[in-house]
């Protein structure tokens, strides 16, 4: 059994992670901003009991960050994996897409990341095979951009390349502790920032996700792959 960390877990791919990793058998750490209004993380920790444990996180809030890994670490807890799964979309173009948001975009895709895996480095420790995953997506591949059929979503695509940049690094400052960090794009996904267009439906591509992690050699740290676990560029 892994016990496994999940940010944005109230939802969408956090929420689908969190399904299928409690029907393996795993223990869940489920974290979200309002764990009041997290009705079907509430409805899994009854069906789940004693595998799931619902906590707050709002990644945006160092303070709200430091406070959840404090209360892990001060009670000896351990995290296998990681999924820095927590963002927000803006779809807007280069030419309508605001300071502001572009400043909120980072902050939660870019900034949220940076801070949990900072924080959770004790827990980490403890796992005898430590790995973060970043959520990342193919918008984040400066090699591939004009060879995808989505446009727009600047700050979006900045955010997700940027986290790139942070897998790289955050790879190599890690693996003196054994903790190794990817970037995974769970490919395009019929949920609320995805839309109803989409590829895949979140079963599909988080069952994808999961079967491609399985697989990854253990020497593995500072990549980029896809949901069906091939390679991406940079």
């Amino acid at each position: 059994m892994k016990r496994i960390l999940i940010t944005g877990a109230n939802r969408g791919i956090g929420l689908e992670l969190t399904k299928q990793y409690l029907l393996q058998g795993n223990f869940i750490y489920a974290c979200c901003r309002d764990t009041n209004r997290a009705n079907e993380l509430q409805s899994l920790q009854l069906q789940y009991k004693g595998r799931i444990e619902i906590l707050s996180l709002d990644v945006e809030d160092e303070v709200s960050v430091k406070s959840c890994f404090d209360e892990l670490d001060k009670n000896q807890k351990y995290i296998d994996l990681l999924f820095n799964n927590a963002g927000i979309i803006d779809w807007s173009k280069l030419e309508e897409v605001t300071s502001s948001s572009v400043e909120q975009v980072y902050k939660v895709n870019l900034l949220g990341a940076l801070l949990v895996t900072r924080n959770a480095v004790s827990c980490l420790q403890r796992s005898t095979s430590p790995l973060i995953i970043n959520l990342s997506s193919r918008l984040g591949s400066i090699h591939l951009r004009g060879d995808t059929q989505l446009g727009g979503a600047i700050a979006y695509q900045c955010s997700k390349a940027a986290l790139n940049m942070l897998t790289r690094q955050t790879s190599i400052d890690l693996k003196p502790f054994n903790i190794r960090v990817i970037s995974q794009s769970p490919g395009w996904v019929k949920t609320e920032m995805g839309g109803q267009e989409a590829k895949y439906h979140v079963e599909e591509a988080v069952s994808m996700m999961l079967h491609a992690l399985e697989k990854l050699p253990h020497d593995k740290t500072g990549i980029f792959i896809g949901e069906d676990g091939e390679p991406i560029p940079w």
